[in-house]
């Protein structure tokens, strides 16, 4: 067989062989050494094979080029779809997917959460938002649109959604605790932060980023991630910071001016940054957590919008009034204004400034309590059902149980220092006096909540995340001090029965549950922040 060949090389000597210009097909294929001996290499020889150096070497199957590689630039198919790409951009038709893909409408999704969560914690204004949607499409149905232009609108229209959802009445009525699913990793929430994160690291920020990130900061403590939601209320608060927003002053001059809907909007961003702030701290793994959100002076508006019960026999009616944030309790308020003004008082409890000194210490504590029972009266007198009120007296009680445990502990601190102490022997048995109050409130309205949400579970709904906590510490009293406390056994039945209905509406009430039970268990191994270190 003739082959065409020329040597690699001029010849330099008449005793060196010929070789060829290139390796034989078969080292080629196999890619191996090849010494381009002719006629055949040693390699093909030596396996008695046919040795050709004319062959088309053609690429195995397996080997996909692309033609834009091979021109130097990669196919944009290549990079996929996501965060890396940088033509990557949240679209507010992209953020509305989360509720319609779930055909939850959206115009739904907000009257729940103003008919529920807003009345308490009102960090959307009605009106503007009002203002803001109504030339919207209505939802799904819609061809024209199918929700806010603005992503940023859309994202908060999202979380409205999130803090005003619970499982369906019939999983509520149901007195088991729903361990099986953990909103925290709803795909929706998840979703719902990647977004925040795309637009508050790609855009200016704006008041709807920070009621968002308000609104998830609630959902996060409400479902027990207590860290994460301290993360966002800081992140929140960078911006409101940013934004400049804050509660105004009152002006006795202009109290009957008109207020501006823009005005009372970044009012109630601000107390509602300053209530959520404040409330996250009734976990124990927060406790020594530094507040994050700077303290109204005595001078600051309180929000000037609300519904307010004038007394026990009118129903509530909508009003908009200038009060500073030092008004006296009595004065007729309400729900979220009432909130504030019970956050105030744990700035006071939580960041005590006689720090180290237990006469002093109690000496604050007194005070606090005294405030405290204060505002709890009045709306005790504002309103004749537990209910108008039922997530204001939850904050209250739970700092009241704080400030008795407190009590408790600074009496003991001074005993121990010495054993006649005119002052802890004076303020332990108010203490406890003060727990057998507090726990018979807690007791009341839990005991009428557990008849009427076995009959209306949609009750539910407006609950507040304060509300597990308050009965969770109520429980841990009852477990500490049963031998001082009257009809502890059959209190702590009732309240437990509730910490399971409001699992059903917060995942953290399960987990309280949970704590509860390793408690009963094992005593002796298990701490308590409200008496413990």
């Amino acid at each position: 067989m003739s082959r065409s060949v020329s040597s690699s090389r001029g010849s330099e000597s008449p005793m060196e062989p010929e070789r060829a210009h290139r390796a034989c097909e078969k080292c080629t294929r196999t890619k191996k050494k090849c010494d381009k001996a002719l006629p055949a290499c040693s390699r093909c020889t030596r396996l008695a094979t046919t040795c050709s150096y004319d062959f088309i070497y053609t690429a195995p199957t397996t080997a996909v080029v692309e033609p834009g590689y091979l021109a130097g630039s990669t196919p944009k198919e290549a990079y996929g779809q996501g965060i890396f790409d940088p033509a990557f951009d949240v679209s507010s038709s992209m953020v509305m997917a989360l509720l319609s893909s779930r055909n939850i409408p959206w115009r739904e999704a907000t009257e729940r959460y103003f008919e529920t969560m807003n009345p308490w914690f009102s960090v959307v204004h009605p009106e503007l938002f009002a203002i803001r949607t109504d030339n919207l499409g209505s939802g799904a149905s819609s061809n024209a649109d199918q929700g806010p232009r603005d992503p940023a609108v859309a994202l908060l229209i999202v979380c409205m959604q999130l803090v005003s959802q619970y499982d369906d009445e019939a999983a509520a009525a149901s007195t088991n605790v729903n361990e099986g699913k953990d909103m925290i990793e709803m795909p929706a929430y998840r979703a719902a932060k990647r977004v925040l994160s795309v637009l508050r690291g790609l855009s200016a920020p704006s008041i709807e980023l920070v009621q968002c990130s308000i609104l998830l900061a609630l959902f996060e403590f409400g479902h027990g991630d207590v860290m994460r939601a301290y993360v966002s209320i800081g992140d929140a608060n960078t911006m409101a910071m940013v934004l400049r927003i804050g509660p105004g002053k009152y002006i006795e001059a202009e109290r009957e001016a008109n207020i501006p809907y823009e005005e009372e909007e970044r009012r109630c961003v601000y107390w509602s940054l300053f209530v959520l702030d404040r409330l996250i701290h009734a976990d124990c793994s927060l406790i020594h957590m530094p507040l994050q959100v700077p303290s109204p002076a005595a001078d600051d508006l309180l929000p000037t919008s609300n519904l307010i019960w004038h007394n026990q026999n009118q129903s509530p009616t909508r009003s908009v009034q200038r009060h500073p944030a030092s008004v006296a309790p009595s004065v007729p308020l309400g729900p979220f204004q009432r909130n504030c003004q019970c956050a105030m008082l744990y700035t006071r409890a939580y960041s005590p400034k006689p720090q180290g000194n237990p006469n002093a210490l109690l000496e604050e504590y007194v005070e606090l309590d005294i405030a405290t029972r204060a505002l709890v009266e009045a709306m005790i007198m504002q309103t004749s059902r537990w209910g108008d009120f039922y997530e204001c007296f939850a904050t209250c009680t739970c700092l009241l149980l704080f400030l008795y445990c407190r009590q408790l502990r600074a009496a003991n601190t001074i005993s121990a220092a010495g054993p006649f102490s005119p002052t802890a022997d004076d303020i332990a048995p108010k203490a406890i006096a003060g727990l057998n109050f507090t726990i018979r409130i807690i007791a009341d309205t839990t005991t009428d909540l557990n008849d009427q949400l076995a009959h209306r579970p949609h009750l539910l709904a407006p609950c507040s995340p304060v509300t597990p906590y308050s009965a969770y510490h109520c429980l841990m009293v009852l477990s500490h001090l049963e031998h001082l406390i009257p009809e502890a056994d059959t209190r702590f039945h009732n309240i437990f029965a509730s910490l399971h209905f409001f699992a059903k509406r917060w995942g953290v009430a399960g987990q309280l549950v949970n704590k509860v039970e390793l408690f009963l268990a094992d005593a002796d191994e298990t701490q308590w922040c409200f008496m413990d270190e």
